[in-house]
C-alpha cells in the first residue's frame, strides 16, 4: 500500500516524463526521416493538388525496371524512375480529365471487348503471351469453372490476378478511345481548311538567289555591338520563352574518366606477352592458369561458320598449338589459341520421337516405327510410352548438348528409329531418332578464345580522385572552381538541373550530385562523386538559383540573346549596304561579290531543312510569288538575302477534300494536337517532385 500511495503521489510526475520521452520519440522520429510529421509522407509527387503515392509508383518502376531487363536493356535507375514518374503524372492529368468529362466503361463494354463481338484483338493478344496454350474465352472459363479443368486454388489465383490486370489495361483503352473520339472532333478541316492545305503545296517556287552571309561583318564590329540593356530589353520582350516550372539550379562540374594510366597500360601490355608465351609453351590451356584476370571461352565450331574476319583468318593459317594477339581494340585484346583442326561432319537432319519406360517398351515402339507405322498410330498403341515427335530436324554435331547422342547420329545407318542414348537410366525419359540426312564432313576447328582489358589499377583510381578532391580544396568557391580548372587541367562544363533531371551530361548514375546541387547554398563546391563502377569521378560547383525564370544574366541565354541581336544589326547594316544597288539577282550578286544560286520554296513544307538563305519570314514573304517577281535585299535566317522567282512548278496533283483533310488533321488538326496532349493537360498546372526525398543514391 505505502508502494501505491507514492505512486499516486508522484502521478504527475510520471506523466510529465512519459509526455516528454513520447515528444522525444516523435521529434528524433522527425529529425530521422525528412518524410515524416510535416514533410511529403508518403507522397512521390503532387499534380495539381493530386497525390502520387510512393508504394504505386515504386511498383511501376519495379514493373519497368523488370521489361527492360528482359529486353536486355541497361537503364540508370533515376532515368527510369523519372520517365515512369512522368507517365503517372500524365496519367493522373488524363483521369482528371475523364472524370470532369463523365467517360465511364460499362461492363458490358468491357466483356464485349474481352470475350465478346470485339474480342479479337484482345483474343489474339491472349493466344500469344500463352504460346496458343489458350484463347481469351478460355482463360475466362478456367476462371469461372476451375473444377472443369482440375485447377489447385493457387492456379486459380494466378489466373485471375492475370485477368484483372487485363481488365484494368483494356478499360484504361476504351476510355482512351472514347476520350480520343471527342478530341478527334474538336478541330478538322472545313472546306476553306483543306483548299488553303491544298493551294500551299501545290506550287513550288524555283528561286534564284544571292546570299550575303552576316559573318561578312565580324562580331567585334563596333557597329553590331550589343549592350547589356539592349540584353535586357529583348530578355523581358521574350521573356515567357524562359520561364520555368520548378526551381533550377544553374551549375558547372568537371568529370574525370576513370581510365588506366601509362604505367597500367604497360603492365597490362606485359601480361599479354606473358600468357602468349605461357599458351605457346604448354598444351591445350593450360597456360592459363594463373592469369585470372583474363576471360577464356574454348569451344569447337565449323571454320564456315565464323563470321569475325580475323578469328577466321586465324583458323585458316595459324598451326595448331599456336596462339597470338588476333585483334585490339585501346584498351580490349582478344587472344586466340588453335587447339585442333579436322574435318567432321557438323550437321545431321533427323526425325526425334520422345518415349520413356523401361528397354522392353522401348524395343516395341522402336519395332513398331521401323515396321512403316506412322507416328499417329504409334502413339495411340503405346500412349504411356510415346510423349511426342519432331521431324525433319538440323541438329548441330558439334553443339554440347548432344554430347551423348552425337556418335550414334554421326555412325547410325540412315532411314532406321535407334535409341539415340544408350545410356540414359532404366524408365528415364530419352528419344529415338531417324537419320534422314548428313552434310559432309566440313573443316572444324577447336579454339580458345581469351578476352582482357587493360583496367585502371587501385593506385591510379585512388591519384585521380585524390587530384580532383585536391582541386576542390584549393577552389572551394565556384567562381574559383571555374576560372582555375583549365590551368590545372580540367575542362569546365555548365548545365542546369532541377528535382526532375535524372543526370548530368547523360552521364548514368549522376542523381547524387545533383541532389548535392539541389541542397547546396549558392557558391559552394560539392564533394568527389562517383567512383570506379561508374568509371568517372565528378565535382559540381553551384552557381545560381533560379525560381520562376531563367535570367538574361545567365551565360547561355544571354548568349543567345547576344547572337540574335547582332545579326539583326548585321542584317540592318547590309541591307543599308546593298539596297538599291541593283534591279536583278545577277546585279546583287555582283555587288555582294557572291555567286547566284539556286533553290525551291514550298510553303507547304516551310519547316524542312532549307540553305541557310531561307527562314519563315523568307519563305513567308516569297509565298504564292509569281514567275518573275523580285524579293529583296531581306533578313535571312544566317545572312542577307535577294530572290527572284525563275519559274512555278505545279504538282499537277488534282484536289480532294478528303485527302486534304487528312493532311491538315496530321500536321495542324487534331492527330499533332493528339501528340501534345499531356503538354495540353498539363496546361500551367504545378508539379512537385519530390524524388529526391526518397532516393539520395
Amino acid at each position: 500500500m505505502a508502494t501505491l500511495e507514492k505512486i499516486r503521489s508522484k502521478s504527475v510526475l510520471l506523466l510529465i516524463i512519459i509526455g516528454a520521452a513520447l515528444l522525444a520519440f516523435i521529434i528524433g522520429d522527425f529529425f530521422s526521416s525528412s518524410r515524416t510529421l510535416f514533410g511529403v509522407g508518403s507522397t512521390v509527387a503532387k499534380v495539381d493538388g493530386k497525390s502520387i503515392d510512393i508504394q504505386e509508383f515504386q511498383n511501376q518502376v519495379q514493373q519497368a525496371s523488370q521489361q527492360a531487363q528482359n529486353s536486355g536493356q541497361k537503364v540508370d535507375q533515376a532515368v527510369l524512375q523519372q520517365q515512369v514518374l512522368n507517365q503517372m503524372i500524365a496519367q493522373a492529368l488524363f483521369n482528371e480529365e475523364v472524370e470532369a468529362l463523365g467517360l465511364t466503361v460499362t461492363d458490358q463494354e468491357l466483356s464485349d471487348a474481352m470475350v465478346g463481338p470485339h474480342s479479337q484483338a484482345f483474343n489474339a493478344m491472349v493466344m500469344q503471351m500463352s504460346q496458343g496454350q489458350y484463347n481469351a474465352q478460355l482463360l475466362h472459363d478456367m476462371i469461372s469453372n476451375p473444377q472443369k479443368y482440375q485447377l489447385q486454388p493457387e492456379q486459380v489465383n494466378q489466373l485471375r490476378n492475370l485477368w484483372l490486370g487485363f481488365e484494368k489495361d483494356m478499360e484504361q483503352r476504351l476510355i482512351q478511345a472514347k476520350f480520343g473520339n471527342l478530341f478527334a472532333g474538336t478541330l478538322v478541316a472545313n472546306k476553306l481548311d483543306a483548299k488553303a492545305l491544298y493551294d500551299d503545296a501545290a506550287n513550288t517556287g524555283k528561286m534564284a538567289y544571292a546570299y550575303k552571309p552576316f559573318s561578312a561583318i565580324s562580331d567585334d564590329d563596333p557597329k553590331v555591338a550589343v549592350t547589356d540593356e539592349e540584353i535586357e530589353a529583348e530578355w523581358k520582350r521574350t521573356k515567357e520563352n524562359y520561364v520555368i516550372d520548378e526551381e533550377v539550379r544553374d551549375i558547372d562540374y568537371i568529370t574525370v574518366n576513370i581510365q588506366p594510366s601509362a604505367a597500367d597500360i604497360t603492365k597490362g601490355e606485359g601480361r599479354v606477352a606473358d600468357l602468349i608465351t605461357a599458351l605457346n609453351e604448354k598444351e591445350g590451356t593450360l597456360g592459363m592458369d594463373g592469369f585470372d584476370e583474363f576471360v577464356s571461352n574454348r569451344y569447337t565450331v565449323p571454320v564456315s561458320r565464323l563470321t569475325d574476319q580475323k578469328l577466321r583468318h586465324f583458323a585458316d593459317s595459324a598451326s595448331v598449338g599456336s596462339a597470338k594477339i588476333i585483334n585490339r581494340v585501346g584498351n580490349n585484346f582478344q587472344i586466340a589459341k588453335l587447339l585442333s583442326r579436322d574435318a567432321k561432319i557438323d550437321s545431321a537432319n533427323i526425325n526425334v520421337v520422345a518415349v520413356q519406360g523401361n528397354r522392353a517398351q522401348i524395343d516395341s515402339v522402336l519395332l513398331a516405327l521401323n515396321s512403316g507405322k506412322s507416328f499417329a498410330d504409334v502413339q495411340k498403341q503405346y500412349a504411356s510410352s510415346v510423349s511426342g515427335n519432331q521431324d525433319s530436324v538440323w541438329v548441330s554435331l558439334i553443339d554440347p548438348s548432344l554430347a551423348t547422342v552425337k556418335d550414334v547420329i554421326a555412325t547410325v545407318a540412315p532411314g532406321q528409329y535407334v535409341l539415340a542414348d544408350t545410356t540414359a537410366a532404366e524408365g528415364a525419359a530419352t528419344m529415338l531418332v531417324r537419320v534422314n540426312n548428313r552434310r559432309a564432313a566440313v573443316p572444324v576447328v577447336e579454339m580458345a578464345a581469351v578476352d582482357y582489358t587493360i583496367d585502371p589499377s587501385a593506385a591510379t583510381i585512388n591519384e585521380l580522385q585524390a587530384k580532383l578532391q585536391k582541386y576542390i580544396d584549393e577552389n572551394p568557391t565556384a567562381e574559383a572552381f571555374a576560372a582555375n580548372a583549365v590551368k590545372a587541367g580540367y575542362q569546365v562544363f555548365p548545365a542546369q538541373v532541377s528535382v526532375s533531371t535524372p543526370q548530368i551530361g547523360h552521364m548514368p548514375d549522376s542523381r547524387s550530385a545533383i541532389i548535392w546541387a539541389m541542397k547546396a547554398k549558392k557558391g559552394k563546391v560539392s564533394p568527389v562523386f562517383g567512383d570506379e563502377n561508374d568509371n568517372y569521378f565528378i565535382a559540381v560547383a553551384l552557381n545560381d538559383i533560379y525560381d520562376d525564370y531563367i535570367p538574361a544574366t545567365e551565360p547561355q541565354v544571354k548568349k543567345m540573346i547576344t547572337g540574335k541581336l547582332r545579326n539583326d544589326k548585321k542584317a540592318e547594316a547590309l541591307i543599308a549596304q546593298y539596297n538599291g544597288k541593283a534591279k536583278d539577282v545577277n546585279g546583287y550578286a555582283s555587288a555582294m561579290g557572291v555567286k547566284v544560286d539556286t533553290a525551291a520554296v514550298n510553303f507547304a513544307q516551310f519547316n524542312i531543312m532549307y540553305p541557310d538563305y531561307v527562314g519563315p519570314k523568307v519563305v513567308a514573304k516569297t509565298y504564292n510569288a509569281k514567275k518573275g517577281q523580285f524579293f529583296g535585299p531581306m533578313q535571312a535566317s544566317n545572312g542577307v538575302v535577294v530572290m527572284q522567282v525563275a519559274d512555278v512548278e505545279t504538282n499537277g496533283r488534282p484536289y480532294s477534300f478528303e485527302e486534304s483533310a487528312a493532311a491538315y488533321s496530321r500536321t495542324r488538326g487534331a492527330d499533332i494536337l493528339n501528340r501534345m496532349l499531356p503538354n495540353i493537360l498539363m496546361g500551367k498546372k504545378k508539379v512537385k517532385n519530390n524524388l529526391a526525398e526518397f532516393f539520395h543514391d
